[in-house]
């Protein structure tokens, strides 16, 4: 066992490393306050397939949430966005959350602070699908002049978005950017607070339950052509791959679970490969 914690701490560190790589391609904007001639903010024109909140004053992305939100609002559909959302769920299902989304990698750090530590009841899995289409698709539809969609309570898009802009701002009001120290200002916080106090108990809390584009990513990851298998003659049934999975299900129970966010730390018991198909 103590081969595989080692193992799995390596391919932690790997895919910390990446995740941090990722924020910064996120940002790259912020390279506009050395080389002002260089707009990168243009690439918001592409919907990406990561969850960062394209209201970062240096995002290079829209958030495809917000699209979706958007978009529900006046009707249409996102045909590029749904495209490469189906795309990058076909090749890999929730390898993004494993591997490049910012709001994970902080979770993952939060979690590494010594406390108490709990377990979710399996059925609150299902939240992030109610989240998906109540907040994402109805309501932003049936109301679109009403601040009740997702992104008006995103905790990513509070840190991402919301702080930024008002430090930048130096909390001056100003209409788009900054409303001031409203009643929607102090609901965001606190579920900002709520989210991040979570994630230091629960491992990828917010991931498991409430979030939409991990919940879309989730339906992808029992055909996606990357995809975990059972190596048989090595399995024991042992328990290790179980053990060091962050998101608590059983690799070889649940093999390509929806909850599964492909970190690949069940393959270090090499028990569980990664094949295509």
């Amino acid at each position: 066992m103590g081969s595989i914690i080692t193992r799995a701490k390596r391919l932690r560190a790997l895919r910390y490393t990446i995740q941090a790589v990722s924020l910064i391609g996120l940002n790259l904007a912020f390279l506009n306050a050395f080389f002002p001639n260089m707009v990168l903010t243009g690439l918001r024109c592409m919907g990406g397939p990561v969850f960062y909140c394209d209201n970062c004053p240096w995002s290079t992305i829209f958030c495809p949430l917000g699209v979706l939100v958007r978009y529900s609002k006046i009707g249409l559909v996102p045909l590029i966005t749904i495209g490469t959302i189906g795309l990058v769920g076909t090749l890999g299902g929730r390898f993004v959350c494993g591997w490049l989304c910012p709001f994970g990698f902080l979770q993952d750090l939060l979690y590494r602070i010594r406390t108490r530590k709990f377990r979710f009841p399996s059925q609150l899995r299902y939240t992030k699908y109610v989240v998906l289409v109540v907040f994402v698709l109805l309501v932003p539809h049936l109301w679109p002049h009403q601040p009740y969609s997702f992104c008006d309570g995103c905790p990513s898009g509070t840190l991402e978005g919301l702080i930024p802009r008002a430090i930048a701002l130096h909390w001056h009001v100003t209409p788009g950017e900054f409303n001031g120290f409203n009643v929607k200002f102090y609901v965001r916080m606190a579920i900002l607070l709520g989210t991040l106090l979570l994630s230091i108990s629960v491992s990828r809390g917010f991931c498991r339950t409430l979030c939409p584009l991990g919940a879309i990513f989730g339906l992808f990851n029992k055909f996606s052509l990357f995809r975990y298998g059972l190596t048989y003659h090595k399995c024991t049934n042992c328990g290790a791959c179980a053990k060091v999975c962050p998101v608590d299900i059983d690799p070889i129970k649940q093999m390509n679970d929806a909850e599964c966010i492909k970190c690949y730390e069940c393959t270090t018991t090499r028990h569980i490969k990664m094949g295509v198909g």
